[in-house]
């Protein structure tokens, strides 16, 4: 575990941190008031001379009166950017108490007494996957005895036993019990205030553009205004950048210090089984909000969201060949829960506010804490769980979808059949053995497709060409290209580390060179074997259609051919959607580009809309792919196809117009890219035909 004195470290330099602010906040504000303190003084004493001057004093009556006019407006406007309130809100979060709920406030009880925590002011409900505490805002609790509340997501409890739960909550407990969550509530309220000033307060701005509308002089002075507002924002963006990076290495030893407190109540499996299903959990509640949105807008509502959770879960477990518990509950075993390939390089995110999940499990193990387990359901604990759920769901869909009113419910298994009929729509078929899941299919070279000599058809099959070992490759070889653009990203410095580590070595920044050459030979020769592999099992099916017919044989290489051909256009699509929503912010940031760069962009706009315009006709004509679209699509397509739109010759383009662009590229694109799926489906079906398989039946 981390050492105290290391923590210590972390709470002084945040405190330095916090107090930096605070002192050069209060500094803004003093000097404001020197200034028109000086101003006014400065101004009055003219005035005042002037009145024993005759004519000349006329002038000086005015030199008098603008510096009061000055000392007055900058005290106003520094008041005006740094004195901004704006109201949070939290959409669905619940109060509940002692009285509806006395089983789950007697939990707490027992488990604030057994963390030695205080006791939480208010407990909220809210439907997320996620548990966590605050202190109530506010200047009472910046420098005096806060308020603490916890905040337990009924998603959470929906994937949690009992045991579980109370490891969740332990570690919030744990944070109660940190003296440092006061400065949590100290960077929270900075961040507030820094954010309202960077982005919320519009008040100094309107004041701006009235002064501007005032005449010549007054239009001079809030340019002025204009600049001292840059300066400003500099100051508090970089300070706002300081002060954060300080938090996110204090907010995850602060994590550690809770996961201790949890651990020493809960045990190692408890807290690792915890942790896994949350994980899992928010994956497929993420899902069914995104689903439930969709369904919501037909007019399709579930009653209970919870219910149609929990059967995700089961379903997800399921594909996965997970088992379930007696209550019904996923148990993630280190194989279940690590089937992806995780990235060789590593390291610390300076803004990542939490461990990642193999440090915290990494603790957990070497910690080695025995535990009991209880392993009824977290809803036990609830009174009235049904009505609880439906009431929470009603307020989800009142924060996804308010202009929508629930009119008829449509049962949870509904929608897991239709999700489970999507799956088994584009899954390919069970024999390939996930081989050309997820990637293109390779390019084959002409003249290259040549039948099996018969020394090759002894030694090849279906299991032999599909083997699991093949797709683990495959997987090495697609990470290895993600882990090789990381490490041009830390060579370019778009990534900012000094250190990392590749394959559990550390290194240094400017070492990765050295890694990216070595990772690029690796890369080059698995892509070789990768086309090899794709060409050889095509060969295979390729030979048993010369044995049905000649036809057959041409026909399968012609069908591939297709999809290549298909692959490589959604590819151009994927890149157009890319370049112009990369272009949206450069068009429409606060910051004026300049205008060599603005032209260079419009032209690049040109190209990709032209190149839009072309792919999207020769879709159009495809009605085997362009009549799955949706009318409101398709009559978009055809108007964009038909209207040249004004970005094309005017400066700068227009956002809308921008916009709609990159939502057809993007629309046309998930559609084309399903499309594509399909077929090679239909082809994989088609290639099972021309394989052992069928030569046994």
């Amino acid at each position: 575990m981390m050492s105290g004195t290391y923590f210590k470290q972390e709470v002084l330099r945040m405190t330095g941190g916090v107090l930096l602010f605070y002192v050069t906040y209060v500094i803004l504000l003093l000097c404001s008031l020197l200034l028109m303190a000086a101003f006014t003084w400065s101004g009055s004493t003219l005035i005042a001379y002037a009145s024993y001057q005759g004519i000349s004093g006329i002038f000086m009556s005015v030199s008098g009166a603008v510096l009061l006019l000055l000392g007055i407006l900058q005290a106003v406007f520094i008041a005006l950017f740094l004195f901004s309130r704006h109201k949070t809100t939290v959409p669905y979060r619940t109060v509940v108490t002692e009285k509806e709920q006395p089983v789950l406030f007697d939990f707490i009880h027992k488990l604030v007494q057994q963390t030695k925590a205080p006791y939480p002011k208010k407990v909220y409900l809210v439907p997320d996957v996620n548990a966590v505490v605050f202190h109530s805002p506010g200047i009472t609790g910046l420098f005096g005895e806060a308020d603490k509340n916890l905040v337990i997501g009924l998603g959470m409890v929906n994937s949690l036993n009992i045991s579980e739960f109370k490891m969740v909550l332990a570690h919030e407990f744990g944070h109660f019990s940190q003296r440092s969550m006061k400065l949590v509530l100290h960077v929270y309220t900075i961040n507030k205030i820094i954010y309202n000033i960077l982005y919320e307060n519009k008040g100094w701005r309107n004041a701006i553009i009235w002064l501007s509308n005032k005449g010549l002089l007054a239009a001079l002075l809030s340019r002025l205004f204009v600049l001292l507002a840059a300066g400003l924002h500099f100051l508090f963006r970089n300070m706002h950048e300081l002060i954060n990076q300080q938090y996110m290495r204090l907010s995850r030893e602060m994590e550690f210090n809770a996961d201790e407190v949890a651990l020493s109540i809960c045990g190692t499996e408890t807290a690792i089984s915890a942790m896994r299903r949350a994980e899992m959990s928010n994956a497929c509640f993420q899902q069914l909000l995104q689903r439930a949105t969709t369904w919501a807008r037909q007019q399709r509502f579930i009653r209970n969201i919870y219910e149609a959770h929990s059967m995700l879960i089961k379903y997800h477990a399921k594909q996965h060949s997970t088992p379930l518990d007696h209550q019904q509950l996923p148990q993630y075993n280190d194989d279940q829960f690590g089937t992806t390939v995780r990235s060789q390089v590593q390291f610390r995110d300076r803004w990542a506010s939490h461990p990642t999940q193999e440090e915290r499990e990494q603790r957990y193990l070497e910690a080695n804490i025995p535990g009991v387990t209880i392993t009824q359901s977290a809803w036990t604990l609830f009174h009235d769980a049904e009505t609880l759920q439906e009431h929470m769901s009603q307020q989800v869909y009142q924060v996804l979808t308010p202009e929508e009113k629930p009119e008829q419910w449509a049962p949870a298994e509904e929608f897991i059949r239709e999700i489970e009929a999507f799956h088994e729509q584009y899954a390919f078929p069970a024999p390939y053995n996930n081989y050309y899941d997820d990637r293109p299919f390779s390019d084959i070279p002409p003249g290259r497709l040549e039948p099996f000599s018969e020394e090759e058809q002894t030694l090849y099959t279906l299991s032999t060409l599909y083997a699991g070992e093949h797709r683990q490759r495959i997987r090495h070889y697609f990470r290895d290209m993600q882990d090789a653009a990381t490490l041009q990203a830390i060579i370019s410095g778009e990534i900012q580390v000094t250190q990392f580590t590749y394959g559990n070595v550390q290194y240094r920044s400017h070492e990765a060179l050295k890694i990216l050459d070595k990772l690029q030979q690796q890369i080059g020769r698995n892509g070789d074997w990768l086309q090899e592999h794709d060409l050889l099992a095509l060969r295979y099916h390729y030979t048993f259609a010369l044995r049905h017919a000649l036809e057959a044989a041409t026909n399968l290489q012609e069908q591939y051919k297709r999809i290549l051909s298909h692959q490589n256009r959604a590819a151009a699509l994927n890149e157009i959607a890319g370049m112009i929503m990369e272009s949206i912010p450069i068009f429409y940031s606060d910051n004026n580009i300049p205008p060599a760069k603005a032209d260079y962009r419009i032209q690049i706009l040109r190209q990709e809309a032209e190149e839009l315009q072309q792919l999207l006709q020769d879709l159009l004509f495809q009605h085997h792919i362009s009549d799955q679209w949706e009318p409101d699509l398709q009559q978009k397509v055809a108007h964009f196809i038909q209207y040249q739109y004004p970005y094309l010759l005017a400066h700068p383009p227009l956002p809308e117009e921008l916009e709609a662009m990159h939502d057809i590229s993007a629309a046309v694109s998930d559609h084309y890219n399903n499309s594509i799926l399909l077929m090679k489906k239909d082809f994989l079906y088609r290639c099972l035909d021309f394989s052992e398989l069928s030569v046994a039946h």
